[in-house]
């Protein structure tokens, strides 16, 4: 079981939200880590900031609903720029410039509410129980509907002077490529982005049948379909060149994936590394690692509560 650090010698439970794109996840953790009650729902994020608000709050009244023990707080992790506890444009959220996620649940709930980037969520779950128990310094990234990270150096995440650190799907890699909703042009999540990805490359999901996910990708590729099979090279190529201009740039040697996508880390994970020895400098390419998250299904949950028992 996984122990979570807590000054608190008897057991308390908070409510770990992990907002996504197109999905919200959500649990009640105890402070041994143990995830008690799950609950999973649309995000709706092309509609708009409330009704995004509303589901969140069905999540909460879910798994509230039956449980006896006192909820001590709410753990949120969110895309984007995260600010006291105020969610700032987070990409891939239609209609959303700022809100104060904070303010809003605690008004209603009455109860500690701490609000941080989905990523850094993730990262920290990774630092406690994951691989961060090897490696000090890494980079997390999450690879879903939109592409985040979190930097750990030194065995502590890193935030930037305005909590804006980590935003890896913002790093460009092609200078007139195509434009995300973040506003960048040929950023790293125009080109692997779940969406932005799969309409790209249309032409060649349309010879693996209709409504391809990757999912679908994945289970082609496990059958030894050519067309599958380099899609997830083309997949892994972009992601190589991304984390070489952060191994270049940092000097860390390790990247751990998470996030939905990751799933299909078997089948691009060689393009990567490849792209990586090449373009790397000549001291990384010689040793470097790039792991698939060991807690990956539950990370942003156990990351969002853990921002309630730290």
């Amino acid at each position: 079981m996984i122990e979570l650090k807590t000054k608190n010698l008897k057991t308390i439970y908070a409510v770990g939200i992990d907002l996504g794109g197109t999905f919200i996840k959500s649990a009640i953790v105890d402070s041994k880590g143990k995830i008690l009650k799950h609950y999973k729902t649309e995000a709706y994020s092309n509609i708009g900031p409330k009704k995004v608000i509303e589901q969140i709050e069905k999540c909460i009244a879910e798994l509230r609903k039956g449980f006896k023990q006192e909820i001590s707080g709410i753990g949120i992790g969110a895309p984007g720029i995260v600010t006291r506890g105020i969610i700032k444009y987070p990409p891939n959220f239609k209609g959303w410039k700022e809100v104060n996620i904070k303010k809003q649940f605690e008004k209603k709930y009455k109860l500690e509410t701490i609000v941080d980037n989905d990523a850094n969520c993730a990262g920290l779950a990774e630092l406690r129980f994951g691989h961060g128990k090897k490696y000090n310094n890494f980079i997390f990234l999450t690879l879903g509907t939109g592409i985040g990270g979190a930097m750990v150096l030194n065995g502590e995440i890193y935030r930037g002077e305005q909590n804006g650190a980590g935003e890896f799907g913002m790093m460009t890699i092609n200078y007139n490529g195509p434009m995300c909703l973040g506003g960048n042009r040929g950023s790293i999540e125009a080109h692997i982005g779940r969406n932005y990805f799969l309409e790209q490359n249309q032409k060649e999901i349309r010879k693996l049948g209709v409504n391809i996910d990757f999912e679908d990708i994945n289970m082609f590729a496990r059958k030894g379909n050519k067309t599958a099979k380099k899609l997830l090279n083309l997949y892994g190529f972009y992601l190589g060149v991304a984390i070489t201009n952060y191994f270049n740039l940092m000097d860390v040697r390790t990247a751990i994936l998470g996030g939905g996508i990751s799933n299909n880390y078997g089948y691009f994970i060689r393009e990567c590394n490849k792209t990586i020895r090449e373009r790397s400098l000549k001291t990384i390419r010689k040793k470097f690692r790039v792991l698939k998250s060991a807690i990956n299904n539950s990370a942003g949950i156990l990351g969002a509560s853990a921002l309630i028992f730290e």
